[in-house]
């Protein structure tokens, strides 16, 4: 008896002091048991052989294989501590010291999430530390699926092709430095800034097929990236804006957000990837939802923009720029303690050059033509489709079931148009394309404490 008083004493010591300090205990359990089924395939509208010869044959296509596999998932559980101090006059402390924990692979904990500390009255909150973005804090409402295998912002996963092309871009910025607004009749505004801290850029490559004069290239390839290297030191290397209204119902949103592109890649055909130089991204982001009795509709439209700057094919300099337009409606209807949620999609992106070098000439390997590289163009299309059935136990206890299928369609065009044609490599790759399609079926249970 008296080691059960004695227990209770110390576990009291601990808790009075965590109380007084302000301190919060918060967190969220979810995980999910998945089934999905990938399924490659791939085809040719056209090509063109080396003796300059243009072949149609749309029938050149077939499967590359499927793949079906269960697993277990731990989506995004977390544990946190936050509180707030009184200051006076107004003026409040604030803090937050959140990470992800795996509580499927027991990967114990998962990382860095929103992490701060900060000031805040009644001019609004200032903060620093880790942060989700104003950008992506715009639109975090609308995503009934949130957290799920449906996730709007999560990479599409076919396998050996993973690619987030498609996928609504979401950032946890570290070194964040950001403003949010107080409620305004219904307005908000935040912002961000990140300082790059000296950040460089590294430098990537493609390799050529066509090995032969690399006189203009940092390596000795044909086909490479030919570029300075950036220094990111500045107080705003990226930047964050957003504009939120809520009344009766309605919700709105505008975003913007500019930041350089460190690395990113694209998948290849056969699980390889193509690494691009460094540049600056820009994107917009809308959205809309609409609460009327049990019936809420959302939307999110996403453009994104990549300058990744100049690259050198046989010593010309062409620009190689992205751009991608990515949208989604989505509809929950609530009866009694459940809800019924149907999400709807679809993305498309282009990976072009430009034509700042259009008509120069080139020779190398024992070919020579006009350089077109103006009409050499990647491009990826893609549909999502999602339902799901939600079932609250508690206001702290759910448990869900959800379908999830995404389709899409990658590919390279060459071109269609100049001297090169004939001989040149430009054209050797025709149009070729790979279809993927992932179905997913995800049973989850989530419990918030």
């Amino acid at each position: 008896m008296k080691k059960i008083i004695m227990a209770a004493s110390i576990a009291a010591a601990m808790v009075i002091p965590a109380a007084h300090a302000g301190v919060t205990i918060y967190g969220k359990m979810h995980a999910s048991i998945d089934y999905t089924d990938v399924a490659l395939g791939y085809g040719a509208s056209y090509y063109v052989d080396f003796n300059g010869t243009r072949v149609y044959d749309d029938n050149f296509s077939g499967p590359l294989g499927d793949e079906q596999m269960w697993g277990v998932n731990s989506r995004a559980s977390r544990i946190g501590f936050k509180g707030t101090e009184d200051l006076g006059n107004g003026l409040s402390l604030v803090w937050k010291a959140e990470t992800g924990y795996d509580i499927a692979d027991g990967g114990a904990w998962g990382g860095a999430r929103n992490a701060y500390i900060g000031l805040a009255g009644d001019w609004g909150t200032f903060l620093y530390g880790i942060h989700d973005t104003p950008y992506k804090m715009s639109t975090a409402r609308l995503d009934p699926f949130a957290d799920t295998a449906a996730d709007f912002n999560a990479p599409t996963d076919f396998g050996m092709f993973t690619t987030n092309m498609f996928s609504f871009q979401d950032v946890r910025a570290e070194n964040a430095i950001a403003y949010v607004s107080p409620n305004m009749n219904g307005l908000t505004f935040a912002a961000a800034i990140v300082p790059g801290e000296g950040a460089a850029s590294n430098p990537a490559f493609v390799p050529s097929a066509f090995p032969g004069d690399d006189s203009g290239c940092i390596i000795d390839h044909d086909f490479c990236f030919d570029f300075d290297e950036v220094i990111h030191d500045g107080l705003a290397d990226a930047y964050s804006v957003a504009a939120m209204y809520e009344n009766n119902g309605l919700y709105l949103s505008a975003a913007y957000e500019s930041l350089p592109t460190h690395s990113t890649s694209y998948g290849g055909f056969d699980g390889s990837s193509l690494s691009m130089p460094p540049g600056q991204q820009d994107k917009y982001r809308l959205g809309a939802g609409y609460t009327m009795n049990n019936l809420t509709i959302n939307g999110v439209y996403e453009n994104r923009t990549r300058d990744f700057g100049s690259i050198s094919i046989f010593e010309n300099d062409q620009k190689l720029e992205a751009d991608s337009d990515i949208w989604q409606v989505s509809a929950v209807y609530t009866f009694g303690n459940s809800a019924l949620k149907l999400a709807y999609g679809q993305g498309d992106m282009s990976l072009a050059m430009s034509e700042s070098n259009l008509g120069e000439a080139y020779s190398a390997n024992g070919y020579t033509g006009v350089v077109d590289a103006a009409k050499l163009e990647r491009y990826g299309e893609q549909e999502v489709i999602s339902v799901g059935l939600e079932h609250n136990f508690s206001k702290r206890t759910k448990v869900y079931a959800l379908y999830t299928m995404q389709e899409a369609d990658f590919g390279i065009k060459g071109s269609e148009q100049g001297t090169d044609d004939v001989e040149g490599p430009f054209d050797v790759y025709g149009d070729a394309h790979l279809t993927a399609e992932n179905d997913t079926f995800s049973m989850g249970m989530i419990h918030s404490f």
